[in-house]
């Protein structure tokens, strides 16, 4: 996959990158149940989306496969693809950056989410220092492979762009 995260996508090519309907996900935008990156246009709609979009939107759709309601989802995958748990992420702002460089800070870890009361608690574990350190583990709790949700997305989504061509 090279496309960079300076690419736009069409609707058609976003619901299908993350597995859902075009129906589901009007639905979630129209009733702004997702926040996503990308400003509406001037006549209120979305005519193009990001690849830091469909990160986000595959997310929520991968959280709420787990039963995670819509909205927490998209708290949550907001959380993930924002500054609160590795800074500021530079890749943003490179138009001409790999859309895979927002899956690789993820590589070798996953992200632990557990909801001990109203608040869903999220936690990086690294997996390099897993096995030496046990944190103390909540009863119940989600682990998600966000690298791989992310690289399945961008893979799908550039299949579709690209409408199937191998591009390498």
């Amino acid at each position: 996959m090279d496309e960079t995260l300076g690419r736009k996508l069409r609707f058609g090519d976003v619901a299908y990158a993350i597995g859902a309907t075009p129906k589901a996900l009007r639905l979630w935008l129209q009733r702004e149940l997702v926040t996503i990156r990308t400003p509406k246009a001037e006549d209120g709609r979305w005519s193009e989306y990001s690849f830091v979009d469909v990160a986000i939107l595959a997310l929520v759709r991968t959280l709420s496969n787990f039963g995670v309601d819509i909205p927490n989802a998209n708290a949550i995958a907001n959380k993930i693809m924002g500054d609160h748990f590795f800074g500021p992420m530079k890749a943003l702002n490179d138009p001409g950056a790999p859309a895979g460089v927002l899956a690789l800070i993820w590589s070798n870890r996953r992200l632990r989410i557990h909801r001990p009361g109203d608040v869903w608690e999220l936690q990086v574990i690294d997996l390099w220092k897993a096995a030496s350190e046990s944190p103390a583990e909540p009863a119940v709790y989600l682990t998600l492979d966000v690298e791989s949700v992310l690289r399945a997305a961008f893979a799908r989504a550039s299949e579709s762009v690209n409408d199937g061509e191998d591009t390498d």
